[in-house]
């Protein structure tokens, strides 16, 4: 009879266990068929570490909770586990160790416990001792972590109400200052074990325990004073987590990310301000529209998550956060349209902090070539940045930059531009539907006023009378000519020489130069920009090269009998924070600017 025969097998479904380092759960214990003996069926926490999901040719003998194809594999009940750990065991075991170690390394000795002769006798250890015993002392820990060393709960093994009772006197004697504790990938499997290694921590206000795998809450549960509760990649269900979250009652903030989550179906205790959702499969904002009702919820995030719309098809898409929610992380999802950024401002009325990159929606185009004229190229940084503060006027911060009264000028400014083209590039029955993808055209409008409209039927051109409060009046047409060096081996074309770029007359010469860098994918700032004038300069003949010739084809043109030749002006724009209009006279639309490269200089 195998010694294993009056084992309770049963009992171990749903045990944590640790072989070789490596975690798991047991989720099946029994007979696998073509196989002789007793298996367990184990999910290891690292998915790429078994072999299936739980079936062996054909059968199903258990189902893991990770959503991955390789979760599961067989082990034999025989096989030897990794020792669990008590919770003072390992506290001693990483904390007191490590003590010893670093006087061992500051001292250089050897073995604390020899003490020091002179000439044969045993002198004092010169507080050796003492310092270990101070260096030992756990009381004043505040800041512990212990995640990763086979943590079973108070004590290593089923113990009865006695004996924890007794182990949790002696956790509240030994470190009753923790006021941080990391229990994250460890052997915990009940809310109990949690409560009875906390309830001794009276300071306690931060507790981890990411990577457990938990079961249902115990009735009566209460765990007061921890404010931050973290709950990652427990692969728990919402449901679960809600529930255990209900018994923290000075809980402020909630992190639950990585839990495979795609509905939000129960609220939180309006308690909670602080709440992390990321690396979840949650696809739209309505799955989370229950948490509308936390009124002091300020941070909300959303990070790599699945998120491409507002609401699901069919779900209603009409709800609206708490004004209290100013900071919202949406970043590293699938969103994939503008219509989706314009709503935000609806969602979260009071949104000041924004971070948005990593979406798909920022690889595409500013906008068609046919509204900008220039080759379709997926949208800088700067422009992606540009066109969501344009988009939503309340925002302060947007991807951990703050937002100066002058950058959300110049981005409202370029938008309202691309409107224009938009409407000037379509017909007039279509400003309508345009205007509706454009939500806030009407503010901006108000603002900065209205952009310049150019359709065919209309007067077009630089002859067009402009309102001085227009768009157009705060933007300059600036026509880039590269000079291409004569010793180049490569001839551009007319349409790679020359550029066009409507830009505000609030941009420094950096921000230009920053547009010319990519227009004709120079390397930044290491070309020259030369503003060619229609004014003319004259110059006398004396200070002319003697071989200077007057030439009818030139452009420089002699006035009749006089001693000076009359030349263009050319004027540098150098690097300067200098608005461009500092450059340019008020009525000035349109600028040629020749751009040289440094192998000209």
């Amino acid at each position: 009879m195998s010694r294993l025969a009056n084992v309770d097998f049963v009992s171990w479904v749903n045990q944590r266990r640790s072989y070789n380092d490596d975690l798991c759960t047991i989720r099946y214990v029994g007979k696998v068929e073509g196989t002789s003996g007793e298996w367990l069926g184990v999910e290891w926490d690292d998915p790429t570490r078994g072999k299936h999901s739980g079936n062996h040719q054909g059968v199903k003998y258990f189902s893991c909770l990770r959503k991955h194809p390789t979760a599961g594999s067989f082990v034999r009940p025989s096989r030897a586990a990794d020792s669990p750990r008590g919770f003072l065991e390992a506290l001693r075991e990483k904390y007191a160790s490590e003590f010893e170690q670093t006087l061992a390394r500051q001292t250089g000795a050897d073995n604390l416990e020899k003490p020091i002769e002179f000439n044969g006798k045993i002198a004092e250890e010169v507080g050796f001792d003492k310092i270990r015993r101070q260096l030992a002392e756990l009381e004043e820990l505040k800041v512990v972590l212990l995640d990763g060393l086979r943590i079973a709960g108070v004590l290593a093994q089923q113990a009865d109400r006695d004996q924890i009772e007794v182990a949790r006197a002696e956790i509240e004697r030994t470190c009753p200052k923790i006021t941080e504790l990391d229990l994250s990938r460890n052997l915990l499997t009940s809310w109990t074990d949690v409560a009875d290694v906390c309830g001794p921590l009276k300071r306690l206000r931060l507790l981890k325990l990411n990577g457990n795998r938990f079961g249902p809450v115990t009735e009566g549960l209460r765990l007061d004073g921890i404010e931050e509760l973290h709950l990652d990649e427990t692969l728990a269900s919402w449901e679960q987590i809600s529930e255990a979250a209900a018994q923290f009652p000075s809980l402020t903030s909630l992190s639950a990310s990585a839990n495979q989550m795609c509905l939000i179906s129960t609220s939180l205790s309006s308690t909670i301000n602080k709440l992390a959702l990321n690396n979840n499969e949650i696809t739209s904002l309505s799955s989370i529209k229950i948490l509308t009702s936390l009124e002091n919820l300020k941070h909300l995030s959303l990070r790599g998550n699945c998120i491409d719309a507002i609401s699901e098809h069919g779900s209603d898409g009409s709800f609206c956060f708490s004004k209290n929610l100013r900071s919202l992380d949406i970043s590293r999802n699938k969103i994939n349209s503008w219509s989706f950024i314009n709503k935000l401002s609806d969602i979260f009325p009071g949104l000041q902090i924004l971070r948005v990159s990593g979406n798909p929606l920022f690889n595409q185009p500013v906008a068609p070539s046919a509204i900008t004229g220039m080759p379709e190229k997926s949208m800088t940084v700067d422009e992606a940045y540009i066109l969501t503060l344009s988009r939503i006027s309340t925002l302060q911060t947007l991807n951990y930059s703050t937002i100066s009264a002058k950058d959300r000028s110049n981005a409202e400014l370029y938008y309202l531009s691309l409107i224009g083209k938009e409407l000037s590039a379509s017909p007039e029955t279509a400003e309508s539907a345009i205007l509706a993808a454009h939500p806030r055209y009407d503010d901006l409008c108000r603002i900065h006023g209205e952009p310049l409209i150019k359709r065919a039927s209309k007067l077009t051109g630089l002859d067009a009378a402009i309102n001085p409060r227009s768009v157009a009046a705060r933007l300059v047409r600036m026509v880039f000519r590269l000079s291409q060096d004569e010793s180049s081996h490569t001839k551009l074309g007319p349409d790679d020489s020359v550029k066009i770029k409507e830009i505000p007359r609030s941009y420094d010469t950096y921000q230009v130069k920053a547009i010319v860098s990519r227009l004709f994918d120079l390397t930044p700032f290491e070309f020259r920009l030369i503003w060619e004038t229609d004014e003319l300069d004259p110059v006398s003949k004396e200070n002319m090269d003697i071989e200077d010739e007057w030439d009818s084809e030139d452009d420089d043109v002699p006035l009749a009998g006089s001693d000076e030749k009359f030349v263009k002006r050319e004027v540098e724009l150098v690097d300067t924070t200098k608005d461009i209009g500092f450059w340019f006279q008020p009525d000035l639309v349109e600028a040629r600017v020749r751009v040289e490269v440094n192998s000209r200089l």
